[in-house]
């Protein structure tokens, strides 16, 4: 049973890998108007239209303008790839326990056991990180759009939330901003790890 277990949560840590990776190399955040969407993540834009679609990187003048932004961007970017290295770890060492050859290692059979208990307790804390952190991304745009205003009346009157411009996820007509792909990987990254990290722990699998 327990080897059916470990090959269980080797296939749920398999699948958060996949979501990390999507994570990392897709979209966090988007804003449709109309028929057109910018899509957003840490060094890159991207507009679609009925005319096609076109990337531009993020200039540094952007970075430096908003800061706030770029930086819950690269800590949830960050945490998302710390996850994806412990999830690697893991696996490797839930499929050699799977196999039953863990315990065959010369020295290391005796740590390793140990370690693939309790190490995917790092993946889901880097998971809910990034997933938690990138929350924050509209509060911190709100924040850089403050900084670049002297004026108290013109930080009330640009940067206000009166219409939910700086809410994390708002819909109207034909409009609609909020996360986007790599987002939504990162939640189910969470909740797959949770369960191979459940199994881990209680499955007797180590």
């Amino acid at each position: 049973m327990a080897k059916v277990l470990a090959f269980v949560s080797f296939v749920l840590i398999l699948l958060a890998l996949v979501c990390c990776t999507v994570a990392f190399s897709s979209y966090w955040y988007r804003v449709e108007t109309g028929d057109s969407t910018l899509y957003t993540k840490y060094n890159e834009f991207k507009v679609t239209s009925d005319s096609g679609s076109r990337t531009y990187s993020i200039p540094k003048e952007f970075k430096e303008l908003n800061k706030n932004t770029v930086s819950i961007y690269n800590a949830s970017l960050a945490f998302d790839i710390l996850a994806w290295i412990v999830l690697i770890i893991a696996g490797v060492i839930t499929l050699l326990s799977g196999f039953g050859i863990i315990e065959k290692i010369p020295i290391l059979g005796s740590i390793l056991p140990m370690i693939g208990k309790f190490i995917l307790i790092v993946a889901v804390l880097c998971c809910l990180l990034s997933m938690f952190i990138f929350l924050g991304v509209q509060k911190a745009a709100q924040k850089d759009c403050r900084n670049s205003y002297n004026s108290d009346n013109l930080k009330d009157l640009y940067c206000n939330n009166d219409q939910g411009a700086y809410d994390f996820a708002r819909s109207a007509d034909d409009y609609y901003q909020g996360p986007t792909t790599s987002w939504i990987a990162v939640v189910i990254a969470s909740a797959l790890t949770i369960g191979a990290c459940f199994l881990n722990i209680c499955g007797g699998i180590f």
